[in-house]
């Protein structure tokens, strides 16, 4: 999970998100069942505005698997961090909204824990809340860190699909990738798992 700093509010939400959350709201009331819309403003969707920001605040990689690239690949779902269901309030609310793979969001679905780590929180440093063990590249609880911030990880893994065996391949493959990738043309924004890559002791990035 991939530390960024999340950006201004963008002038679109400025704008719309009042409204847009009210009418959300006002359709939720009349009908509980009903299917979240991207309302339109102007010639495009709310989810066409937001889309192309968000991907630019993690450099194109799912905020919570760090998959690269989504583009042609994965319908590059919005998340709600918090489910637009359960909180219709924060259903346009910029800090809510998190550039995601289709894997992580079908994980997680409309489910929701307090404990729940996102990677734009204040001081977020990924090193304090989770390792890798690099023989396999399987995620898991910085085994250092205290219980709560243990229990925050765990929840978050478990949530997110990020300990499946998939990822943990998946992460191997990017390593060799790297490995076998000129020095001289690499660039780390150009590779998924860019935690792994950086902190594998196999990369040159680790001392």
């Amino acid at each position: 999970m991939r530390g960024f700093v999340r950006s201004e509010v963008p002038e679109v939400l400025v704008m719309k998100a009042e409204q847009w959350t009210q009418q959300w709201i006002d359709l939720r009331e009349k009908n509980p069942g009903a299917k979240f819309p991207w309302y339109q403003y102007g010639n495009k969707s709310a989810r066409e505005w937001l889309l192309p920001l968000l991907r630019a605040l993690t450099a194109s990689h799912c905020s919570f698997c760090d998959a690269f690239p989504l583009e042609g690949q994965s319908n590059e779902p919005i998340e709600h961090f918090r489910p637009k269901h359960q909180f219709p309030e924060c259903s346009f609310d910029w800090k809510n909204l998190y550039y995601c793979c289709e894997k992580c969001q079908s994980s997680k679905g409309e489910r929701w824990a307090e404990e729940l780590i996102a990677p734009d929180m204040p001081n977020y440093r990924w090193i304090d809340w989770f390792e890798f063990d690099y023989t396999t590249g399987h995620l898991r609880p910085n085994a250092f860190a205290d219980s709560t911030a243990q229990n925050r990880a765990r929840v978050t893994i478990q949530m997110y699909g990020l300990a499946s065996n998939e990822r943990a391949r998946r992460r191997i493959l990017e390593l060799k990738k790297w490995r076998e990738a000129s020095e001289h043309v690499r660039r780390i924004d150009e590779f998924a798992e860019r935690d792994y890559l950086e902190n594998s002791p196999k990369t040159g990035f680790a001392s």
